[in-house]
């Protein structure tokens, strides 16, 4: 199913479980593209082709220290153990993505560059994320007061109306809420969950989503992780670039939404007012709301812009 080049990816990437427990520490994005980079560089060319180096021809290849040659051997040759996972993950609904597979996100490449995610854990129907969608942004713990559950109404029902996906965290509070609204009024819902994918996945709304080819469910992270703030944080940057726009409800101003707003991952980002802590993302450049509709929902969707910047990054040239 996967090239040597994305098998290699996934080698490099990976977590085989959930705990991290591993011979070798998986490499982080940045990490991941140096080495891409240097591989580039040399008489390799292609990221597959290191798959039949050994130690020796690693660090002459991509220059690098013998301790480092021997970590990138070690995760390169997990090769069974990758096996036996990506066939138990299928088996429960979940495959993997990496950045050379041609079903691969495009937004994740436009607004994230060479901090787009190398490889992916994916569950539901793949096309769901080539339309446009937006996201509903909340932490759990937060009380989802009547008003709130009005202008989600509305955002729902909007997103249905004009064909928008609505993209969620899968935590329990506005995302849950959001969720349960798709279901019910017949949207479309992508859930990017920091942890806990196959639990997600078997719970109600998400279970009978996808069952009905309604949903598209996303994470970083291996499938069986717990839930963390540090994952969080990290997925929220894929829910913020996957989101032609997203309304903030309520923030613990640790979540990455003021980086959001920075790095320019979404062009659109709305901040509800009667959350406190909201405020500093007003000042920040998001746009106030109190209350929307399915009609202030259609008013607003008029001037998103319908496609994403390019970039220049390192997958321009994969």
């Amino acid at each position: 199913m996967y090239s040597d080049d994305a098998f290699a990816t996934m080698l490099l990437t990976i977590a085989l479980s959930a705990d991290r427990a591993e011979y070798a520490r998986p490499l982080n994005t940045a990490e991941y593209c140096r080495v891409l980079a240097r591989v580039k560089a040399s008489a390799a060319g292609r990221l597959g082709a290191l798959l039949r180096a050994d130690i020796s021809a690693l660090m002459m290849l991509l220059g690098v220290s013998e301790e480092e040659a021997y970590r990138l051997y070690t995760l390169l040759h997990r090769g069974v153990q990758l096996t036996y996972a990506l066939e138990g993950f299928m088996q429960k609904g979940v495959r993997v993505i990496t950045c050379f597979d041609e079903d691969y996100p495009p937004h994740f490449r436009a607004r994230m560059g060479n901090a787009a995610p190398p490889a992916l854990f994916f569950a539901g129907e793949r096309a769901l994320l080539n339309r446009p969608a937006v996201a509903v942004v909340g932490v759990s713990g937060v009380k989802t007061t009547p008003e709130v559950r009005e202008s989600i109404e509305g955002i729902v029902q909007g997103a249905k109306d004009l064909g928008y996906g609505v993209i969620t965290g899968g935590e329990l509070g506005v995302s849950r809420v959001a969720a349960g609204l798709v279901a019910e009024r017949g949207g479309v819902l992508i859930d990017v969950p920091a942890g806990g994918l196959l639990a997600h996945i078997e719970d109600n709304p998400a279970r009978e989503l996808l069952a009905d080819g309604r949903a598209a469910m996303l994470s970083l992270e291996h499938p069986e992780a717990l839930f963390t703030v540090p994952h969080a944080i990290a997925r929220n940057k894929l829910v913020f670039s996957l989101a032609q726009a997203a309304f903030v409800f309520n923030t613990d101003g640790k979540r990455g939404e003021t980086d959001a707003l920075k790095r320019g991952l979404c062009d659109w980002v709305y901040a509800y007012t009667g959350f406190a802590a909201n405020h500093a993302l007003v000042s920040r450049g998001a746009q106030p709301f109190r209350r929307i509709d399915a009609e202030e929902f259609h008013r607003l969707s008029a001037r998103w812009k319908t496609s994403f910047s390019e970039q220049m990054s390192m997958f321009d040239m994969l």
